[in-house]
């Protein structure tokens, strides 16, 4: 039930996209201008805010999670590959939103109430543990994948280390450092160090507002017949249905403390990432199966995800 409120709520956000578009209030370069700026602004904050909570103790403890949840991207992928070749004759565009899609599903956003509900503070931060395995396997990998291989080695090179990612990588070497030498700012540093992350984490509270938005802006002018599409049907199946089930097995296996085994099923059974609509608008993805797909996977996660939840947990 309390995923269910989540995905209404969810929906209540989207909702707010689509009036926006609908009233003129944001246009499609507006749309693709909030995209660009919750990229390379707002999620990288978000990014360091949920970063530098963990301490090393957190990543020697745990770390398997980043890597397990890699291995949920690299399933999805390899589902998506398989299936790809029963498409037909697509656009690239298309191909790529297609595996897009597979790779990458709602790993923070959309378990962070659930897991806090569940197991408490301790469950979140493990959560936001796990999550950097996805955000090494986003700002690499997906990066590439959505935005396609054209270009020189440099324009790549460019793309791949992006805002959110350069952001990662220097947090967690944050962490590392401040741990190893026991580095703590009091005194007059103090309030300087609080406003400093004050600042950041009032912008890392929009990203999910403005990602929700531009999320909207692009369901307001979908057609009608993207959401019938067998392709975007199918997709869902993998997304929802194929990809649990092919790591349930393998995650009920694993030598895994029973939270961190629960907060891995929990992250693999989510819908889309609302990111997917983000990195379309800011690569230059298909915006049109992207937002298709994005908004079927979340209509039928409020019957999957209960189903397979209380099947696991």
């Amino acid at each position: 039930m309390q995923f269910v409120f989540q995905i209404l709520a969810v929906f209540a956000l989207i909702s707010c996209g689509v009036y926006a578009r609908r009233r003129s209030l944001i246009s499609a370069q507006g749309t693709s201008e909030l995209a660009r700026l919750t990229t390379d602004l707002l999620y990288p904050a978000l990014i360091f805010t949920s970063t530098i909570r963990l301490s090393v103790a957190d990543l020697r403890a745990n770390a398997l999670l980043p890597l397990l949840v890699m291995v949920i991207a690299l399933v999805g992928l390899g589902l998506g590959l398989i299936a790809a070749r029963f498409l037909g004759n697509i656009p690239r565009q298309t191909h790529r939103a297609f595996l897009f899609h597979c790779m990458i599903n709602n790993y923070l956003f959309l378990p962070l109430p659930l897991v806090l509900f569940l197991f408490g503070d301790r469950g979140v931060a493990l959560l936001v543990f796990s999550s950097v395995g996805f955000e090494l396997i986003v700002w690499t990998l997906g990066v590439f994948l959505i935005s396609g291989s054209t270009g020189s080695w440099r324009t790549q090179a460019r793309s791949l280390f992006s805002p959110p990612f350069v952001t990662l990588i220097g947090s967690l070497s944050w962490v590392f450092i401040r741990d190893h030498f026991g580095i703590q700012f009091t005194g007059a540093l103090e309030p300087i160090t609080m406003t400093i992350v004050s600042v950041v984490r009032f912008l890392a509270e929009a990203t999910v507002a403005a990602s929700v938005i531009v999320a909207g802006s692009r369901f307001a002018v979908l057609k009608i017949q993207t959401m019938l599409s067998w392709r975007i049907w199918f997709v869902s199946l993998i997304r929802l249905v194929l990809v649990p089930l092919a790591l349930i097995p393998l995650f009920q296996r694993m030598p895994l403390e029973d939270m961190a085994r629960s907060i891995l099923f929990i992250v693999a059974v989510m819908p889309s990432a609302m990111l997917s609509v983000l990195f379309s608008e800011r690569y230059g993805g298909d915006s049109e199966f992207i937002a298709g797909g994005l908004l079927l996977t979340h209509l039928w996660a409020v019957v999957t995800v209960p189903l397979f939840l209380m099947w696991l947990l």
